[in-house]
């Protein structure tokens, strides 16, 4: 029969709750794809009626610990409570010890972008209102953080900004559009009112993808190029100026954001045929512009005076020292007084299986007054990838273990791209679509929730804001398991994530410090996901 069947049967406890909705599964068949593993695709399927939903952790005992696990081929969060044993049944221990403390986790969550507002409305308000809840709601995944663009990105259906009349450095035209009053601030007032309902409240943050055109060099928003003038000219002041306008905007209809940054990508800005918005600004630039213009202007205004300025906003190669001749943050923090307006860093995941993780934890240790937070990520983005992927598992690891490295090399929180986007993976206005956590079929009224959502659902769900990283040693590294782990503001509870990518099983114990004499044993089935979370 096997030691770990005798003990699994000896050891755990099902429980069992009849009120937990299970994923309503559809398969797909995908043999062929390069990037996939195997033939095994399935994503849930939600509509007006029925949506999954996961097992509230409730009162759990302290001689339990819960394991929540998705796999490839047959679970989506789905939970077993173990007993404690006396004795492991494996040699590989992962070992937690939260006497030992990292990073405070700020949160994790996605996009708000024209393309999720278009998507969401071309679903009945029953089937919408599902979709937020996944998100953002009591039953959800208890989304923290949302990223919403300033004026127009690829992920709209048109160019445009919020002054469109030349020379207007007065601002005298700046006004919102209809983008702002139809596919975004519903949906974000929507989303805040959720996360009240689950006792959080939701940090927003925004940038820009480009000026407005008649700001830059090129005269368009569409392409790269830099800003007009002098660093302390009347463009980039009127920028500044333009999103303090933006942040009073917002305001006025209710709605007050957490954080910012300079620009999105601002490397993108040196293709000068770029395919959608961008501008550039190197690291001085941006640390020149931050420290005399940026930073004074928000600084000044007493409704922006708190809010979180991150620089960077671009991918890993820009913050790692050993990418690049000297890094983002080693530039702009040599300048007293612009590390004075910074409060962190925004790191995109694009390039991040060039830069190793020891790496990436290397430049975040610098600089530990600073935080770092990953603003953006998505799968179907490279030209030879399929875009929509149905039910593919290979990109929910993709997410798992770039989310289990960025957060062990310091990063205070995970932030997707697009909460939702349709078949095609758009609308966007230059064809630039990607796969998405949530897939919107207008057609026949109802939503899939791929993968990748089950993914982030593994650290959004358990480890809440104010939850710090804490030491994880596994030994004798079992090639393909990763993990990381967390524990509760109030030291009681522990979160341990953990990811076998292998095509193998894998058995291993858990071992907490604090009561070393206990073991929580597990199996991790090939390819899989899981969630554990005990007392103490």
């Amino acid at each position: 029969m096997g030691l770990f069947r005798v003990l699994l049967l000896i050891n755990f406890l099902f429980v069992l709750n009849d009120a937990r909705r299970s994923c309503a599964k559809q398969y797909y068949h995908q043999k062929g794809d390069g990037d996939l593993l195997g033939d095994v695709a399935f994503g849930c399927i939600c509509n007006a009626t029925y949506c999954d939903d996961i097992e509230p952790l409730g009162a759990l005992q302290a001689e339990y610990f819960a394991a929540y696990i998705s796999s490839q081929s047959l679970n989506r969060m789905d939970r077993i409570d173990f007993y404690f044993t006396a004795f492991p049944n494996s040699s590989t221990i992962a070992k937690v010890d939260a006497s030992k403390t990292y990073q405070t986790i700020h949160g994790f969550g996605g996009a708000i972008t024209d393309a999720v507002g278009i998507n969401l409305l071309s679903l009945s308000q029953p089937v919408r209102d599902t979709l937020m809840k996944q998100y953002y709601g009591p039953t959800g995944i208890d989304y923290r953080i949302t990223r919403v663009p300033m004026a127009s990105c690829d992920f709209s259906t048109r160019e445009y900004s919020y002054s469109e009349v030349a020379n207007d450095f007065e601002l005298a035209h700046f006004n919102l559009t209809q983008e702002d009053y139809l596919y975004k601030i519903p949906f974000i007032k929507q989303a805040q009112d959720l996360v009240k309902q689950n006792g959080g409240d939701l940090k927003l943050f925004t940038t820009a993808w480009s000026a407005p055109g008649w700001m830059k060099k090129s005269g368009k928003m569409q392409g790269g190029g830099e800003m007009l003038g002098e660093l302390s000219g009347p463009y980039y002041k009127t920028f500044a100026n333009y999103y303090l306008r933006f942040f009073e905007a917002y305001h006025n209809l209710g709605i007050d954001f957490w954080g910012v940054t300079p620009i999105n990508e601002p490397s993108a800005g040196l293709v000068p045929n770029y395919r959608w918005q961008a501008m550039f600004m190197s690291a001085e630039m941006e640390r020149d512009y931050i420290r005399d213009t940026l930073g004074p202007v928000l600084r000044g205004s007493n409704l922006t005076k708190n809010i979180k300025i991150m620089a960077g906003d671009d991918q890993r190669t820009m913050f790692v020292s050993e990418s690049v001749l000297q890094s983002w943050p080693d530039i702009i923090l040599a300048d007293a007084a612009a590390a004075s307006f910074i409060d962190g860093f925004a790191v995109h995941w694009y390039d991040d299986w060039f830069i190793l993780e020891s790496e990436l934890a290397k430049s975040v240790s610098k600089h530990p007054e600073k935080f770092v937070l990953a603003t953006e990520a998505c799968t179907g983005y490279m030209p030879n990838e399929q875009n929509v992927l149905p039910g593919n598992w290979g990109r929910a690891e993709q997410y798992a273990l770039d989310i289990i490295e960025d957060l062990r090399s310091g990063l205070v929180g995970w932030v997707d791209w697009n909460i939702v986007l349709d078949q095609t993976g758009g609308p966007n206005w230059v064809n630039n679509t990607v796969d998405s956590p949530i897939i919107a079929n207008a057609t026949v009224d109802n939503f899939l929730k791929q993968p990748m959502f089950y993914a982030l659902a593994h650290f959004s769900y358990f480890v809440k804001p104010g939850y710090q990283r804490v030491d994880l040693d596994l030994g004798t590294q079992e090639p393909g398991l990763d993990g990381v782990a967390f524990v509760s503001p109030d030291g009681k509870q522990r979160v341990l994530v953990l990811q076998n990518g292998t095509p193998l099983n894998i058995t291993l114990s858990i071992q907490d410090t604090k009561r070393p004499t206990r073991f929580g044993n597990l199996l991790m089935p090939s390819h899989s996901i899981k969630t554990v979370v005990w007392n103490n």
